[in-house]
């Protein structure tokens, strides 16, 4: 019998980076689990073992010393479970709930929006990774922290040496050592915001958190660590989500004409968006105890991959997969914002800003399509989206 650990797919971390679906549609008939030995790692790619692996919070955790988010940021909701991930969640939980997010950040992410177009040159071009969707995120978080927008800069800079620190499997030290240098300016920043809504509280959301009368209150260095997941998370997933809805209907025309005609539809477009062109195509656990998967069997200190980006393309699952399709009558199920006790805190605030996002590019940018000059290439394992988007419509 075959060693658990045989590669049993030729599989290298540069095909999944460049495209990953054919890998992904070679391991559906594989067994649950493939060991790849370029990752040094499992991956899972079926939507019913990739929900199982999820929900097992007890077998499969999210923080562990050989964990590149625990070593970059060290503990916080997502590298904590059971009673210390609940107590980190639940400071935040309340102002990230829909009715919340719709009353505090709608008219913010707006006037951010239309603030950022309205800086597109007139020429009718522009790549809309650098000139917006990069930026969005950056200016409504910081607006949700109320912060000043002035930060943006610094924040952008951290964020880009986090993102290779998230994918540094190799534990290179100058990755690490950037990455916990902006973690110590990130946590100053914070600090004084800190020490100015503890003398003069507001309704912003850090003075709701810092301002807690609860016994077990957060200190400051929790909230520290605690901001840095919710600032860099939710730059990650809503820039990839914006660029990656607007490549689907640039280059599907019908869907595209569907949404112009009824701008209502742009919800469903999105959500078929984190089911297609997943933005985060993977969920990294460590294995607690040995135990097995179906054929696979795991070892205590195992990391295991959970493909995101593949369990949403289960034709198990999602009829024809590999079509985008807004209409479909499951497309909720796509499980782009995880599941279980490590869903996405912040999918309300992402969802507003993808469809404030699409909507505004669509009124104000008509005959929208990919520039000929400027090929897309999409790249990504981890996290999915266009290196650049360059777009071009009437002026």
């Amino acid at each position: 019998m075959a060693s658990d650990r045989q590669l049993r797919l030729h599989i290298t971390a540069d095909a999944l980076d460049r495209d990953p679906h054919p890998v992904f549609e070679a391991m559906q008939s594989a067994p649950p689990a493939v060991w790849v030995e370029d990752l040094g790692m499992w991956l899972v790619v079926g939507y019913k073992h990739v929900e199982a692996i999820l929900r097992n919070t007890e077998d499969f955790v999210t923080g562990t010393p050989g964990s590149l988010i625990f070593d970059t940021f060290g503990e916080h909701m997502l590298t904590a479970e059971g009673a210390q991930h609940e107590r980190f969640k639940s400071r935040f939980r309340g102002a990230f709930s829909p009715a919340r997010i719709r009353a505090s950040m709608a008219q913010k992410v707006d006037a951010c929006s239309q603030m950022l177009l309205d800086g597109l040159s007139s020429g009718g071009k522009a790549d809309f990774r650098k000139a917006y969707a990069s930026r969005l995120p950056v200016l409504s978080i910081l607006s949700l922290f109320d912060m000043p927008l002035e930060e943006e800069p610094k924040l952008r800079l951290w964020y880009d040496g986090f993102e290779r620190a998230l994918s540094n499997f190799a534990w290179r030290e100058d990755v690490r050592a950037r990455a916990h240098g902006y973690v110590g300016e990130f946590h100053a920043l914070v600090r004084r915001h800190i020490a100015r809504v503890r003398a003069a509280p507001d309704d912003s959301l850090l003075s709701e958190v810092v301002n807690d009368e609860s016994d077990d209150r957060l200190d400051d260095a929790e909230i520290c660590r605690n901001a840095s997941i919710i600032f860099f998370g939710g730059i990650s997933t809503v820039e990839a989500v914006i660029l990656n809805c607007l490549y689907a209907l640039c280059t599907h025309p019908d869907a595209l004409a569907d949404v112009r005609r009824d701008l209502d539809l742009i919800p469903q477009a999105i959500e078929e968006t984190l089911r297609w062109l997943s933005p985060v195509q993977s969920a990294t656990r460590h294995v607690v105890r040995d135990l097995s998967l179906g054929e696979s069997t795991f070892r205590a200190g195992d990391i295991v991959n959970c493909m995101i980006g593949a369990a949403n393309r289960d034709p198990r699952v999602f009829e024809d997969p590999g079509a985008f399709r807004p209409c479909r009558t499951n497309v909720r199920k796509h499980l782009g914002f995880a599941l279980g006790p490590h869903f996405c805190l912040g999918s309300n605030l992402a969802r507003l800003e993808a469809a404030t996002a699409i909507r505004h590019i669509l009124e104000r940018c008509p005959g929208l399509h990919l520039s000929a000059d400027h090929p897309t290439e999409i790249r990504g394992f981890e996290f999915r989206q266009p290196t650049a988007l360059h777009l071009e419509w009437r002026t």
